[in-house]
């Protein structure tokens, strides 16, 4: 078996990979929401003649969930930077993220017949789940567990 000091090491690069990973696929999907997604659905509603202030309700609601998609991708990317420095990322925050993304993508593919594009929210929130339950290094300082 290895030694502490190596395992903790092998355990801040799992998160650190966890959390990066699940950082840029949050970003992706945003940018796929921001580019592809909103201006089809805005098109769509467009061609059926959807009254322009529920138009522009509807477009406000999905241009605001893009901007939160990329909020949280920035707060698990700040997480995966504080992971890759030794410090372990803020858990409750990154649980609630997790716990988001979870929930969404398993209520999304039962609501929508089982499609297998919401299970990309699924596998999101299990990569940064992984990572916030990996136990810590030995450090339990207060500096440790908090977003600068």
């Amino acid at each position: 078996m290895g030694t502490p000091a190596f395992i903790a090491s092998m355990r801040q690069t799992l998160r650190t990979t966890l959390l990066l990973t699940a950082a840029l696929l949050m970003g992706f999907a945003a940018v796929v929401n921001a580019v592809i997604s909103v201006p089809h659905l805005r098109a769509d509603m467009a061609e059926i003649n959807v009254r322009s202030t529920l138009l522009g309700a509807v477009s406000l609601g999905l241009y605001f969930s893009t901007f939160a998609m990329f909020g949280f991708a920035l707060v698990v990317l700040v997480a995966a930077v504080q992971a890759s420095r030794g410090a372990t990322p803020a858990r409750p925050l990154l649980a609630i993220i997790a716990t988001i993304y979870v929930a969404f993508g398993v209520g999304a593919f039962f609501m929508w017949s089982g499609s297998a594009h919401t299970l990309g929210y699924v596998l999101m929130g299990v990569l940064i789940g992984l990572a916030t339950a990996l136990p810590s290094s030995t450090d339990s300082s207060p500096a440790h567990g908090v977003l600068p």
